[in-house]
């Protein structure tokens, strides 16, 4: 389960990605360390956002606002932000792929 702080971060992450992408931001997942329990001091706050119709430009709208999103935390915890067009997504997950079965199994979507 995330803690309080790391919540209060993905709250604040999802609320940028939201602005840039609109009605287009499909899930914001997370899930690694961080959500089962196993993080330390030096572990990053793993995301996955889910998006529809998904370009460079979206992307790069997205890291930056990953960026600011630390930058206002004080980078504490560093966030590794992967980006997903649902279609991809959805198809990556049917074929049973390790990641996306992982992110499917263990991650939480706020």
């Amino acid at each position: 389960m995330l803690s309080p702080g790391d919540e209060n971060i993905v709250r604040a992450l999802k609320e940028r990605l939201r602005e840039a992408a609109g009605d287009r931001l499909q899930a914001v997942i997370v899930y690694g360390s961080r959500v089962w329990g196993g993080a330390d001091s030096d572990s990053d706050l793993d995301v996955v956002a889910i998006v529809r119709d998904c370009t460079p430009e979206l992307e790069a709208a997205f890291l930056e606002a990953a960026y600011q999103v630390m930058w206002d935390y004080d980078f504490t915890p560093l966030i590794s932000l992967k980006i997903s067009d649902s279609l991809s997504y959805d198809a990556c997950l049917g074929k049973c792929f390790s990641f996306y079965r992982k992110v499917a199994q263990e991650g939480v979507t706020l």
